[in-house]
C-alpha cells in the first residue's frame, strides 16, 4: 500500500472523477422518468459490457482470472447493485440529496475496513465516522421537511448503495491492487455481462426503449452513465485506488456532492437549510476521518 501522501496529479484525477460521477445523478434522474429502475440498471450494465469487451481483449493477458470472486464483487457491489439502488431511490429523491448521501462511501469504507480488512482505526476516524453518520441521519430522517424532495426509505437506499461501494473499495484495495485498472473493470463485466443481457430482456427494457416516445433520449442518458460514469469512471477510480489508498480514493465523494448540488440547482432543484446542514456535517466528517 502506498505510504506517500497524495500528489497533485492524484488530486487532479480525483477532481475529474468527482465531476464525472457528480453529473451522473442528473442523468439517473432523467433516465428513470423514462425507464423503470430495473430497466435503467440493466441497460446501463449491458452498454458497459459491450464497451468493455474490446478493453478486456486488449488487456486479456494482464487479467488474473483466478481472482474471479473479487471480480464478481467489482461487478455487483461496484456497479450493478448500487446502480439499481440509486435508480430506484431517485424516483423519489432528487439528484442533490443522492449526491450528498453518496459521500458516505469513505465512512463505510473505514468501518468495513476496520471490521474485516485490518484497517487501522484512529481517533480522527472515530470522530469522522460519527459525524458523517450523524449528517446522514439528518438528511435521511428530516429531508421531507426541507426543500430537497425525498423520504426516509428511499434516502436510505442511497446510503445502502454506498455500503456496496465501500465493500468494492476494500476488496479491490486488498485483492486486486496489482492488476491493471482497465483489466479489473473489463474482466468483471466479461464474467457477468450475460446475466445483465438476460436481465434486460426479462425487465422489458428493450420494448420500453422502442415503445416510449422518449426512449432514444433515455438511452442517451444511460449511454453517458455507461460510457463515462461506469467504464471511464471505473477505470479512473481503480487507477486512483492503486496509486493511493482506499480511503483517499473513496474520498472523491468529498467533492462529488458539490458537483451534484450545482447541477441540481441548474436543473431546478432547491436546497433548504436542513440539506445544507446535513451536507456540511457529512463532509466535515469525511475530512476529519481522512486526517
Amino acid at each position: 500500500m502506498p505510504s506517500r501522501p497524495p500528489s497533485s496529479f492524484d488530486w487532479f484525477l480525483m477532481f475529474i472523477l468527482a465531476s464525472v460521477w457528480g453529473a451522473s445523478f442528473i442523468f439517473i434522474k432523467h433516465s428513470v422518468q423514462i425507464f423503470n429502475p430495473v430497466q435503467m440498471a440493466m441497460w446501463r450494465m449491458v452498454m458497459a459490457t459491450v464497451l468493455y469487451l474490446p478493453i478486456a481483449a486488449a488487456f486479456w493477458s494482464k487479467i488474473d482470472w483466478t481472482r474471479w470472486k473479487s471480480l464478481l464483487v467489482v461487478a455487483f457491489c461496484g456497479s450493478a447493485i448500487p446502480n439499481f439502488l440509486f435508480a430506484l431511490a431517485q424516483q423519489h429523491v432528487n439528484s442533490s440529496l443522492a449526491g450528498v448521501l453518496n459521500s458516505l462511501t469513505p465512512l463505510f469504507t473505514l468501518l468495513l475496513g476496520v471490521a474485516f480488512f485490518k484497517m487501522e482505526f484512529t481517533r480522527n476516524k472515530v470522530v469522522g465516522v460519527t459525524l458523517g453518520l450523524a449528517g446522514a441521519f439528518i438528511l435521511i430522517l428530516f429531508n421531507s421537511k426541507s426543500a430537497v424532495s425525498g423520504n426516509t426509505f428511499f434516502a436510505g437506499l442511497c446510503a445502502l448503495a454506498t455500503v456496496c461501494y465501500a465493500i468494492n473499495a476494500n476488496v479491490v484495495n486488498k485483492n486486486l491492487r496489482d492488476m491493471h485498472p482497465a483489466g479489473i473493470a473489463s474482466a468483471a463485466f466479461v464474467l457477468t455481462g450475460f446475466f445483465f443481457i438476460i436481465g434486460l430482456w426479462w425487465s422489458g427494457g428493450w420494448q420500453a426503449a422502442q415503445q416510449h416516445e422518449e426512449g432514444l433520449e433515455g438511452l442517451g442518458y444511460i449511454f453517458y452513465l455507461a460510457a463515462v460514469g461506469t467504464v471511464g469512471g471505473s477505470i479512473l477510480y481503480f487507477w486512483l485506488l492503486q496509486r493511493t489508498t482506499a480511503v483517499f480514493a473513496t474520498s472523491v465523494t468529498y467533492i462529488l456532492p458539490i458537483v451534484a448540488m450545482l447541477l441540481g440547482a441548474f436543473d431546478g432543484e432547491v436546497l433548504g437549510p436542513i440539506d445544507m446542514v446535513g451536507a456540511a456535517v457529512i463532509l466535515t466528517g469525511v475530512y476529519i476521518a481522512r486526517k
